[in-house]
């Protein structure tokens, strides 16, 4: 039986200077262990979906839910965590040029305070199941973008988030990084990760429909 995580309920929202709709009546719901498409056109508001998704954006009441609980009514302590069970991959990466593989994976666990040989056991792990084990101590800036990429999604799943976002994940890549960031995001989802996955990718959709089964949602 699905276990309802996410459901946005007729939710309405405009552009705020001219009030022109980004949203009327949208409904949408994400279940666990759900690997969900979002797709759409430009300026269809899938950024500022995100943003409600995260709780960036407050939504008006009873109109988005976690696990039956309205997320506008959250207070601040709430929202984070809330925040804490969801991560984002962005285009951008916002990866720390700075740090390696290694250390970029783990920062979330660091800044958590998780004991330093637990970090080293679940970095290892995840170097291994996303094909990085070789590239442990390179620093950000020597890796292709295909590999900030893996690194990004490391980071995404190191804290066991309860689903995973992921915007335009092979924006910019070439056919075979696309297909392994295609592998990897299905292996995540068969190991029980919830996906939720931004794209206008059509080659990703149809890659992943192949040999998985999908929801597709497409705003308009």
């Amino acid at each position: 039986m699905s276990k309802t995580l996410i459901d946005i309920h007729n939710l309405k929202w405009f552009y705020p200077k001219t009030q022109e709709p980004i949203f009327e009546n949208l409904n949408i719901k994400i279940d666990k262990n759900d690997f969900c498409f979002i797709v759409g056109k430009s300026g269809v508001g899938k950024t500022t979906l995100i943003k409600f998704l995260i709780r960036q954006l407050r939504p008006p009441q009873k109109m988005i839910f976690h696990k039956k609980e309205d997320i506008a009514r959250f207070s601040p302590f709430e929202v984070q965590t809330y925040r804490r069970n969801i991560w984002v991959v962005y285009q951008d990466f916002k990866l720390i040029d700075r740090k390696n593989v290694a250390e970029n994976i783990a920062y979330p666990l660091e800044i958590a305070w998780i004991d330093k040989k637990t970090r080293e056991d679940k970095v290892d792990s995840i170097l291994k199941l996303l094909g990085l084990s070789k590239k442990k101590y390179t620093k950000i800036p020597h890796l292709s973008w295909g590999e900030k990429q893996r690194v990004a999604i490391g980071r995404a799943i190191i804290n066991d988030p309860e689903f995973i976002i992921a915007d335009e994940p092979t924006w910019n890549l070439d056919r075979e990084s696309s297909k392994n960031i295609a592998e990897t995001l299905i292996k995540l989802n068969d190991q029980g990760n919830t996906i939720v996955l931004i794209t206008h990718d059509q080659h990703l959709i149809e890659r992943v429909n192949k040999k998985h089964t999908t929801k597709t949602i497409t705003l308009s």
